[in-house]
């Protein structure tokens, strides 16, 4: 009897062995080795001979290198003369991107690697935490800026396995959508930051470089992971939508029949810790309709329209005195005339300052405002105003 236990048992750790052996053959073929069919580096120097490099600086980039991939991918890098941001891309054979390494000159460099389902909807974004590829900080870079180094990281996002993440080199979300195709819920894996769709709403997601990108040294050169939440019907009288950047919420906008009632701007904690949030409250009246928000110290900002477009925009003290004023007409269909008007402090009066008339080549930037973004008003390097 132990003697037939014993066969037995050797022939399950036969057949458990031969099954490895076939998972592992399975794997390897699978996986999909990569190599570079196509490596130029350009870089711009003050005595450049090559027509290619001379061209680049009137471009604005010093260093410019493009990369081809025997799997139809491909990669860009680009290093800009002032300041010396960086930004390298890669793309699959789809033109999606894949990974993004963004890099500020002061800054240290921000990686990201994007994943998509069968549908070409975003389903997974990795932000490492420390430089791997070309950075600052060369203890931790893995790969650089040479064959092996765009070879190396290729390979790595091909290989990468977003059921099992690695979550000590980098942080992982996840994009869930529903039966509809509509994203419904973003969360970190292994974290608590997540975003979940109210019922009968939905989440738009994208990945987008900060306004600033390539104008500064210390603010620009990373991207935001953007979510709006939005109802799925078109037709509600009563909703809100609500933003939010890299899972902090900035934005809360009511609307009933459709019309703003109320937009709530969130501070932003990683500028000011202690901040308060800006509240806008637009008042609807049988000629005007006024948007105000008031600032921090009592002063205010109000943008006002008249039959739909705008009719003047103007500061105003925390004590109800009108600082500026620019005074909006339309003599005809592509045409503005601004009145600038500003306090004179002796008579306590507004004087015009100047007044302008301008061909309008697209008369929607003057319509009333319903955009919630528009404004200066917090998170300016995060969104279009």
């Amino acid at each position: 009897m132990f003697r037939n236990i014993g066969k037995r048992i050797m022939k399950t750790r036969y057949t458990l062995f031969v099954l490895g052996v076939a998972l592992l053959l399975i794997a390897s073929c699978n996986r999909e080795d990569i190599s570079i069919t196509y490596f130029k580096q350009l870089q711009s120097t003050s005595d450049n001979t090559n027509k290619e490099d001379s061209l680049m600086m009137p471009c604005g980039f010093i260093e410019y290198d493009s990369v081809r991939f025997s799997d139809g991918s491909y990669a860009v890098h680009r290093l800009q003369y002032a300041p010396q941001n960086s930004l390298t891309e890669f793309f699959d054979n789809k033109g999606r991107t894949i990974a993004t390494v963004a890099r500020a000159s002061e800054c240290y460099a921000q990686t990201l690697v994007y994943d998509y389902d069968d549908e070409g909807r975003l389903s997974h974004l990795l932000q490492y935490k420390s430089e791997i590829f070309e950075g600052l900080d060369s203890d931790s870079t893995s790969y650089g800026r040479n064959k092996e180094g765009y070879l190396g990281f290729r390979q790595m996002i091909a290989d990468m396995d977003y059921e099992h993440p690695d979550t000590t080199k980098y942080q992982q979300t996840n994009i869930e959508y529903d039966k509809d195709g509509d994203a419904v819920k973003s969360y970190i894996v292994y974290g608590s930051d997540s975003i979940v769709a109210l019922s009968g709403y939905k989440l738009a997601i994208a990945v987008k470089p900060c306004l600033s990108f390539w104008q500064s040294d210390l603010h620009g050169g990373f991207y935001i992971f953007h979510v709006k939440m939005e109802p799925k019907r078109k037709d509600l009288p009563n909703y809100k939508v609500c933003r939010f950047a890299d899972y902090l919420p900035s934005m809360e906008s009511e609307y009933r029949n459709g019309r703003i009632v109320k937009t709530v701007w969130h501070h932003d904690p990683c500028i000011e810790s202690d901040d308060k949030d800006l509240v806008f409250i637009p008042i609807i009246t049988d000629e005007l309709n006024v948007y105000s928000g008031t600032w921090e110290d009592g002063s205010k900002h109000q943008r006002v329209y008249k039959d739909g477009l705008l009719a003047y925009k103007q500061e105003i003290s925390k004590y109800g005195t009108v600082l500026k004023k620019e005074t909006y007409s339309f003599p005809s269909n592509n045409k503005v005339k601004v009145i600038y008007e500003t306090i004179d402090y002796k008579t306590k009066t507004l004087k015009t300052q100047s007044t302008s008339v301008m061909d309008v080549p697209n008369m929607e930037m003057y319509h009333e405002n319903m955009n919630v973004d528009s404004g200066d008003y917090r998170w300016e390097n995060y969104y279009n105003k």
